[in-house]
C-alpha cells in the first residue's frame, strides 16, 4: 500500500432528511500531494520529523533536487 500523507478519516454525507446516509473513507497518499506542498512543508518550522522524512523521500523519488541554504 502507498504511503499516506494524511490519516484516513470517514466522511458521512446526509442525503436529505437523515435517512440516505452515504459514508466513504477519505485519504491522501503521497502521490496525491503536489511538489509545491511538499516543499512548503519542509520549510515549516513545526514540521514533524517523520513527515519531513516522507516528504524528502517522495521528492527524491520524483527526481527533485533540493538546494539547502
Amino acid at each position: 500500500m502507498a504511503e499516506m500523507w494524511e490519516k484516513k478519516h470517514k466522511v458521512v454525507e446526509s442525503g436529505g432528511w437523515g435517512r440516505n446516509l452515504k459514508s466513504f473513507i477519505k485519504f491522501r497518499s503521497m502521490a496525491m500531494v503536489s511538489k509545491q506542498e511538499l516543499i512548503e512543508y519542509l520549510n515549516k518550522d513545526s514540521a514533524k520529523p517523520k513527515m519531513r522524512a516522507k516528504a524528502l523521500k517522495e521528492l527524491a523519488k520524483r527526481g527533485v533536487r533540493l538546494v539547502w541554504k
